[in-house]
């Protein structure tokens, strides 16, 4: 019989030989939970040769067949290394980011911009009582995908990602031009990378002299409970 095994913390716990058998009752409940129950952390000791060895070597050693690797890019350069070494390893793509070559849609994703869209809707609130800018900067390391998706979704002035470069002039002269056309308020989504948030509002404010804040989500969004298309996927 198939006996399957959790890792505890990535590629730590295959140093530490942090293993855990899994069954039907250690998977119960958790389709509503975001996160991991098994855990994760970075690991700069497996980008070294020395140490994917010993990983190797443990999971060997606890008679694993293979591994399944949950993960962006960290996760799967350390299941590449696995794999060269012998160890067969099955990539399944999990990143907010949907940053993950040959596939079209990664774990986490939708979850993501849902929460971002939910915040940036609170915002505007507040962008529209005050007559403001909001400058919000969302996830996604240098791909422009949650960005871009949930600027649409929320009706943003601009977007701004590494994609699709953009000068503060153009987006000046954009809510400019909207403000003359009875536009009051306005939000700018920006994607992570492309610059500091809090310096393109100054900058904003400097040339249209409208209040802009610049608002930066972080972390929350990899968090709450996953949407009905992470559930099912």
């Amino acid at each position: 019989d198939i006996i399957p095994m959790g890792v505890i913390r990535g590629y730590n716990g295959l140093l530490s030989k942090n293993f855990q058998v899994m069954g039907a009752k250690s998977v119960c409940n958790i389709l509503k939970r975001g996160g991991t129950i098994l855990f994760t952390a970075r690991c700069k000791e497996f980008y070294e040769k020395e140490y994917q060895k010993i990983g190797y070597e443990n999971c060997i050693e606890a008679g694993m067949d293979g591994l399944v690797v949950i993960g962006g890019d960290g996760s799967y350069n350390g299941a590449k290394a696995l794999s060269e070494l012998g160890l067969p390893c099955i990539g399944i793509p999990g990143t907010i980011d949907n940053d993950i070559a040959s596939t079209e849609y990664t774990i986490g994703y939708d979850t993501a911009m849902n929460t971002v869209v939910e915040m940036i809707d609170k915002l505007d609130d507040t962008s529209q009582s005050h007559h403001r800018c909001s400058v919000v900067e969302v996830m996604g390391r240098h791909a422009g995908h949650v960005a871009l998706n949930t600027g649409i979704s929320c009706g943003a002035i601009h977007i701004i990602t590494e994609d699709i470069p953009v000068s503060i002039k153009a987006v000046t002269d954009r809510i400019l031009e909207a403000k003359e056309q009875g536009k009051e308020h306005f939000i700018i989504v920006v994607s992570e990378g492309v610059g500091d948030a809090d310096e393109i509002a100054k900058e904003i404010k400097a040339i249209t002299g409208i209040e802009s804040r610049a608002s930066v989500l972080g972390h929350v969004q990899r968090g709450g409970s996953p949407s009905l298309r992470d559930r099912v996927t």
